[in-house]
């Protein structure tokens, strides 16, 4: 089983597309976990215990999700919605630590 980390926009301009973003990234994890990974979306659950809206606590929710990418052995990029600025940070974050990246549309 790999460990797969999930990729995919949180933020969002209102709470309808929040919903959406928080689907998405459901339906992500679902894929994966019936692929038989193991996958980590850290953005569903961090916020969870972090307030988004208070920048520090983003930084702080922002930093330890990118310690558990780099133990990643992938990440799936959700590009449905397009790829927001914490996304594009992640992929870098990947791209320099070789983790392999896997793009998908769905």
């Amino acid at each position: 089983m790999k460990l797969i980390y999930i990729c995919s926009p949180y933020r969002a301009e209102n709470d309808a597309a929040l919903q959406r973003n928080i689907d998405y990234a459901r339906e992500l994890t679902r894929n994966a976990l019936l692929q038989g990974d193991v996958p980590v979306a850290t953005h569903l659950y961090m916020t969870q215990c972090l307030d988004e809206s208070i920048e520090g606590e983003r930084r702080i929710g922002l930093a330890a999700g990118t310690e558990i990418l780099r133990r990643c052995d992938a990440v799936v990029v959700g590009m449905k919605y397009g790829i927001s600025e914490g996304m594009a940070a992640e992929i870098r974050c990947a791209e320099e630590n070789g983790i392999f990246i896997e793009y998908t549309g769905g």
